[in-house]
């Protein structure tokens, strides 16, 4: 008896009730080059010209530098299963402010699908969405000026 009861509270105290997400936080402006990029992570067409059949899909998580300049995400190629593994997004953000702001900054989720969710919003773009529509979203949440 004594013993289980040892085992259960060093259960207890090693399960982590707190959920470590990568959402982001707090003021956030994109960059142009990230606002064209969100953009077509949104659309369903060409992510990757080389993959064939294989490079239209829906983009299944975006991730964004902390300064807002630099971006990753993920799609779902049409007609495949996928797993909704946020890593590979974030990985992508984080290589991409190695390479080309050469800096260290942290990459955090902006998108899930079609779902903003910045600062715990959970704004969704409509699948028919324009481009200019697409800026008026971004704006009224103060992303772009």
């Amino acid at each position: 008896m004594k013993k289980n009861l040892i085992v259960i509270i060093f259960l207890l105290f090693s399960i982590s009730f707190a959920k470590a997400g990568y959402e982001g936080s707090g003021y956030l402006k994109l960059s142009p080059t990230v606002v064209k990029y969100f953009k077509e992570y949104l659309d369903t067409k060409d992510h990757n010209t080389g993959l064939g059949a294989e490079r239209h899909g829906k983009g299944w998580f975006f991730f964004v530098s902390e300064s807002g300049e630099e971006f990753g995400y993920v799609y779902c190629p049409q007609g495949k299963m996928c797993l909704m593994d946020q890593v590979p997004a974030k990985k992508a953000c984080q290589k991409n402010v190695k390479k080309y702001l050469k800096r260290k900054e942290k990459c955090y989720l902006f998108a899930q699908q079609r779902v903003i969710q910045w600062d715990g919003k959970k704004i969704k773009i409509e699948d028919d969405a324009s481009s200019s529509k697409i800026d008026d979203v971004l704006r009224n949440l103060g992303f772009i000026d």
